[in-house]
């Protein structure tokens, strides 16, 4: 369906001027030789930001890009050699051109829409409500940001290879031949050394076996996914035995080591994600939320979904075993994206079942319409149009809208923050420490972004603690500095307070600074911290830095035995000036 691959890449291009964002430095700072960072299994190492090596963790604690109440254990190490090459071959085609690398992913989005339009009319005979998916597919807000960060690249080829996989599936389960279960077995390889999102072939094949075969065999169903599964396990063993997953860290959890923190997180993160799926509430804001407002979101986002599921199941939409297949093996894939933190990007895969389960139910809506009528039928008639307003319409409008100003939106985060603090050259300190930057952990970005600007660097760059928390800094003697945190310091990313908490007494260095727990929350994190430096505060080897309104100002020290608050950093305010000073 060319108009609907011409619509896909259209509302997205606008976002293609956007640069570089977060782990694109990394990748730039690693395939141009700056930061070589080889792993077992990988060239580049470009997906491994932490490597769980107690000695490495610390040496970036010393120069501030592991915050330091980062785990000491903290492994983020992901195992994506397929993705790597498509890196390395911009570095290769056009290495000046980041314009290319954005184009490049425009061309795997544009592979993937063509690669689902031909998915769809392959499984569903209805050539309307094929066109419908690809249509719903092509115009999701949801998969802006994954299209325009060229380290969501992997997302995009992973994407591709699972439509293929599951068209060989198909042709295979309906007597076309074994050559297509081979075929399917290796995309799936193939898939999995392009990103871990690669398992959801797995997940849509469950689905297909339990719904489009509900009347088979169960054994021979059993037989049938088998070999899939054990192509999966292989992968699973060969990544960890080149020491590649996740340890110590809330952002990505691995569910083979830690089930019943998985399965916690997918209580709460499952509903957020659907609510996304659906409605378009972005899941930006989930993670930086209360455990009890965490609940609250996810309860209400239950209750939505199964007001939806309820109107549905009264129009009948789950009566083709296509449809079933498509929602079931959309809700499938979800639950390993739970393994991770929130993200509108990660529900990609997922809405390649939702477009088509939502077609069908669209069509067969309108199909009927002159039969729905009267109370309560009209009512989950006109509940459908608005599903359908919503997605045929608002979200390709959004998409756009979305993509024009994504560059706005994400240049003060992500090159504007780091270049308020200013030129090395400029200032006579060889150590900057911010007292409370708005995310602390972006600090680990900070360095690279500002090498690739052409702006020096301090030998360190120290966060005291969370800017979004409301805290006090008092000054207890010439070298000693107290922070008090009340809400306590917890990390997103770099440390899981329920396996690795803290306790009283607990010491890490950052440099030359000793940092010592004296008092932490009932969560066991951090609320009150000393930081011991190895010189006077006053000496001109510290400068330092506090937030205020769009960026870093000089921060002047409370006198001995006198403290200064310091307010949480108002994330709509600071966005909305943001916004505001880059126009």
């Amino acid at each position: 369906m060319p108009c609907a691959v011409l619509l896909g890449v259209l509302l997205m291009a606008p976002a293609i001027n956007i640069g570089f964002v977060a782990d694109d430095f990394l990748h730039w700072a690693m395939l141009t030789g700056r930061s070589p960072n080889a792993q077992p299994g990988s060239h580049w190492g470009l997906f491994t930001f932490f490597d769980g090596v107690v000695a490495h963790n610390q040496a970036l604690k010393d120069s501030g890009r592991l915050i330091w109440w980062g785990a000491d254990q903290l492994k983020l190490s992901f195992w994506r050699p397929l993705s790597e090459v498509s890196h390395w071959l911009d570095y290769q085609l056009w290495p000046d051109s980041v314009l290319m690398m954005h184009v490049h992913n425009l061309l795997w989005y544009g592979a993937l829409i063509y690669a689902l339009s031909r998915l769809y009319r392959l499984l569903d005979a209805n050539l309307q409500q094929a066109h419908l998916a690809t249509w719903l597919f092509a115009g999701n807000l949801m998969h802006v940001f994954a299209v325009a960060w060229l380290a969501a690249r992997n997302q995009l080829i992973a994407g591709v290879l699972l439509a293929a996989a599951l068209a060989a599936f198909h042709h295979w389960r309906t007597g076309r031949g074994a050559r297509y279960a081979w075929a399917a077995g290796a995309l799936l390889a193939v898939g999995l050394l392009s990103a871990e999102a690669a398992i959801a072939i797995v997940g849509y094949m469950v689905a297909y076996l339990l719904t489009m075969e509900a009347g088979k065999p169960v054994w021979g169903r059993v037989r049938a996914i088998l070999p899939f599964v054990l192509i999966v396990l292989v992968w699973k063993a060969v990544h960890s035995h080149l020491g590649y997953g996740s340890v110590a860290s809330p952002a990505y959890i691995d569910p083979a080591s830690n089930l019943p923190r998985f399965a916690q997180s997918m209580v709460l993160r499952l509903p957020a994600l659907m609510a996304a799926q659906w409605f378009g509430a972005s899941t930006g804001v989930f993670e930086q939320l209360p455990r009890q407002m965490q609940v609250l979101y996810a309860a209400v986002s239950i209750s939505l979904l199964a007001g939806l599921g309820l109107v549905v199941h009264y129009l009948k939409g789950f009566a083709s075993p296509l449809a079933r297949f498509y929602l079931l093996g959309s809700i499938f894939v979800l639950v390993p994206a739970c393994a991770t933190l929130t993200m509108d990007r990660l529900v990609l895969n997922a809405n390649i079942g939702m477009s088509g389960f939502l077609a069908i139910v669209i069509c067969q809506v309108v199909a009927r319409r002159q039969t729905l009528v009267g109370w309560p039928a009209a009512a989950a008639k006109w509940l459908v149009y608005v599903m359908a307003a919503i997605h045929v319409l608002l979200f390709p409008l959004a998409s756009g809208v979305s993509s024009a100003l994504l560059k706005t939106m994400l240049w003060p985060t992500t090159q504007g923050e780091p270049l308020s603090v200013p030129d090395a050259r400029q200032i006579k300190a060889q150590h900057v420490i911010l007292v409370n930057p708005p995310t602390a952990e972006m600090v680990f970005y900070y360095p690279v972004v500002r090498d690739y600007l052409g702006v020096a660097n301090p030998q360190s760059m120290h966060a005291l603690g969370p800017g979004i928390q409301a805290m006090s800094l008092s000054q207890l003697d010439e070298r000693t500095l107290k922070l008090s945190v009340p809400g306590g310091i917890k990390a997103t990313m770099a440390r899981d307070e329920v396996s690795k908490p803290f306790k009283v007494g607990d010491v890490t260095m950052m440099g030359g600074i000793r940092v010592e727990v004296l008092e932490i929350t009932p969560e066991r994190v951090p609320k009150v911290v000393l930081f011991r430096f190895p010189a006077p505060v006053s000496d001109p080897q510290w400068q330092f830095y506090a937030w205020k309104d769009t960026g870093y100002a000089p921060f002047v020290l409370p006198g001995v035995g006198k403290s200064v608050d310091l307010p949480a950093v108002d994330l709509a305010k600071m966005v909305a000036a943001r916004l505001k000073s880059s126009n």
